[in-house]
């Protein structure tokens, strides 16, 4: 059973609704291919660390928009991604644990700050 038209087609719910590549539950999918009825969903609204997040969700969760954390997947390389049905997930733990290791804002980088005292000029000579 292919990815597209699951949704509409067998009455599934996506895991990440409104994304490009949508992830489905693997009891679900498994239960309609054999043609049972899915097994009830057991969502919690509390987060759990072992949830996966991907990249929108970490940006919701760092405070950064979503093209910061494509970048500093590409450029930075954070450990604890993985790629699930060419999805790029972390779990929630992990991106605590980077959350935490990750310097505050303002560190390093940028330009210098001006200066408010004058410059001083060579003494002629």
């Amino acid at each position: 059973m292919g990815n597209k038209g699951c949704d509409a087609a067998y009455a599934l719910q996506p895991l990440n609704p409104g994304r490009k590549t949508l992830l489905f539950d693997r009891a679900h999918v498994e239960a309609v291919a054999a043609g049972r009825t899915p097994p009830a969903t057991t969502a919690t609204a509390d987060p759990h660390p072992a949830d996966l997040l991907d990249e929108q969700d970490a940006a919701e969760e760092l405070g950064v928009t979503y093209a910061t954390v494509r970048h500093d997947r590409a450029v930075v390389r954070p450990p604890g991604w993985m790629e699930v049905c060419g999805v790029a997930l972390i779990k929630r733990a992990t991106l605590a644990r980077v959350i935490a290791t990750r310097p505050g804002r303002g560190v390093s980088g940028g330009r210098p700050r001006k200066s408010s005292r004058p410059r001083s000029t060579p003494e002629p000579e």
